[in-house]
């Protein structure tokens, strides 16, 4: 399970390779250009990373594709008088996306990093699992990513190289020992104590007289605080049993004390109740019912395993960055398009 946590974060690099990064170009003339010509021909060198060319073209149709995703899969919305604006942004991220790639898989090169079968079927499962949240499969990433499907595989196997460079030069050696778990859990404790500290403060502003439904709006972290804190009618066995427990003893009206659940922190407030109907002759018994409001403050879980995760994918990302940080200090890159973009 931990491995598939690590590698799902290394994805994340290998799918913005895909979607912005860029290849190693073709037998392109790398010299430097005097100036940037105002609208650039396909073969412009926009930049170059340890003598690999990246190519106004190839850089436009990553940058483009990316943007486009992020409008469809993100729902970005981009005013059209910051169309401009946009393009440069994600232009500059394919810039980024190929110097990082170049060099990556330069060092992995001297590594002697090769896949095996095995390790591009894991690679397939856990891209599998990546693109869930987009409703795509792993057949949508090679055929509707922006770059065609030939060199959407490609992009894969790059990140797939990539990361298991990553595992060996990084992930390898990541540790979280109990001190570091036990106080991060204490912090947990902690932040959860402050959140049943603040409700308690504002069940004594609504006894105070603030008007209940507002501050659920303003303060509830339930999808009902849209709706005042409503949660509409219902019977015994449809709630957290103590929510339930609290919700059927409190009397129609009343501001009730702070509750917690295994969901968090709650102030319940009674606005209905239909008494229990014995079943006759002609009709079934009817149970009690209750409809009732509450403002939620969230309780973040306090789970051991998921605080090492926690901890060890912040190590990880920290562990990435300065690695490749000292691989671009030995790099050799030039950006000729973005004379600001620093690497």
């Amino acid at each position: 399970m931990r491995k598939m946590m690590f590698v799902s974060a290394a994805f994340v690099s290998a799918l913005t390779l895909a979607f912005c990064g860029c290849g190693k170009g073709s037998s392109t003339n790398v010299l430097k250009p005097a100036s940037k010509p105002s609208d650039p021909p396909a073969d412009y060198v926009v930049a170059v990373a340890n003598g690999t060319p990246l190519v106004w073209d190839e850089m436009n149709k990553r940058a483009m594709g990316y943007m486009k995703d992020e409008v469809e899969v993100s729902h970005l919305m981009i005013p059209s008088n910051r169309l401009d604006e946009a393009k440069d942004y994600f232009r500059r991220r394919a810039v980024s996306a190929f110097v990082f790639k170049t060099v990556m898989l330069e060092e992995a090169a001297k590594e002697n990093i090769s896949l095996s079968e095995a390790d591009r079927q894991e690679g397939l499962k856990t891209l599998a699992q990546s693109l869930k949240a987009r409703n795509w499969t792993t057949n949508d990433f090679f055929l509707k990513g922006p770059m065609g499907e030939s060199s959407m595989r490609s992009e894969f196997e790059a990140g797939m190289v990539i990361d298991k460079l990553l595992k060996l030069k990084v992930r390898s050696s990541l540790r979280a020992d109990e001190k570091e778990i036990a106080d991060a859990v204490a912090m947990i404790d902690a932040t959860n104590d402050l959140k049943q500290v603040k409700l308690e403060g504002v069940r004594k502003q609504i006894l105070a007289g603030a008007n209940f439904e507002d501050v659920a709006r303003n303060v509830s972290e339930c999808p009902s605080a849209k709706n005042g804190g409503d949660l509409g009618e219902f019977g015994r066995g449809k709630m957290d049993k103590a929510f339930e427990a609290a919700a059927f003893a409190q009397e129609v009206g009343v501001v009730g004390p702070v509750v917690q659940t295994r969901f968090g922190y709650h102030i319940i407030k009674v606005t209905a109740r239909t008494p229990a109907k014995a079943a006759t002759d002609s009709t079934p018994a009817v149970p009690e019912t209750v409809r009732a409001s509450h403002i939620l403050l969230n309780r973040i879980p306090v789970d051991r395993k998921r605080v090492s995760d926690s901890l060890l994918r912040t190590k990880y990302n920290a562990g990435v960055q300065k690695y490749y940080a000292e691989l671009k200090a030995k790099a050799k890159v030039e950006c000729y398009l973005y004379k600001d973009l620093t690497f």
